[in-house]
């Protein structure tokens, strides 16, 4: 598979290629993946003082204090993604799994019946996702949660949910699971916090491969039955 990448607020594409390097390699070298950098310049993510240089440039792809920032962001996306897809299936951490997310309900709602034959993507792996928001809204300027309370299952692709018990924002992860399919979704629970599980979580390596394997094959299953 074809994978596009996206990294989370104030990292770069090399850092999530780090992030998920051990993941990847468990997984093997037949699939392809395509990372993507964020267009807004932003100071480093808390988490990664001390593990990377300071003098990098580091990167979001929204700013939530700028709802029209959430509007370009999506369709920058849907650009890149026509000029340079297809892509079988997105890989996203903490703010680019809020931005994949919000696009895929996003494309489901501009036509229903055509995103359920040919999808956006046929799977999508969220690692610390940090909520999704109602697409329609955001044109409106108005920033809203998504939830499966208020709006069920909206994303019906095959999809990978892995966070950690200990990271402060594991609520909102679980939030993006609920909006997911039941039928076609895998949660992985780490012990970490937020974060990828690498080289030094050997354990929580090998069940994130298994997880996303599990997609994947549900991600071929689903497609051939289109």
């Amino acid at each position: 598979m074809r994978f596009l990448c996206l990294h989370g607020s104030g990292t770069n594409s090399q850092i999530f290629e780090t992030q998920t390097a051990a993941i990847r390699y468990g997984l093997g070298d037949h699939h392809t993946y395509e990372f993507v950098e964020g267009a807004l310049p932003s100071i480093l993510a808390p988490e990664f003082n001390g593990i990377v240089s300071s003098k990098d440039e580091f990167f979001s792809y929204i700013d939530l204090d700028n709802v029209e920032s959430c509007v370009s962001a999506l369709v920058n996306l849907d650009t890149y993604i026509s000029e340079e897809g297809p892509f079988d299936g997105v890989w996203a951490f903490s703010q680019g799994a809020m931005i994949a997310a919000t696009y895929i309900v996003w494309k489901a709602r501009q036509n229903t019946a055509q995103q359920r034959v040919a999808p956006a993507f046929k799977c999508a792996v969220f690692f610390s996702a940090w909520e999704a928001y109602d697409p329609d809204l955001l044109w409106k300027n108005l920033l809203r949660p998504l939830s499966l309370s208020n709006d069920g299952e909206v994303i019906h692709i095959p999809t990978a949910h892995i966070w950690g018990q200990c990271d402060v924002s594991s609520a909102k992860a679980s939030s993006v699971s609920g909006i997911c399919a039941s039928g076609t979704k895998h949660v992985f629970v780490h012990p970490g916090s937020h974060e990828i599980p690498g080289a030094r979580m050997n354990v929580a390596v090998k069940s994130s491969v298994r997880t996303i394997r599990r997609v994947i094959s549900l991600a071929y299953e689903v497609h051939h039955q289109a």
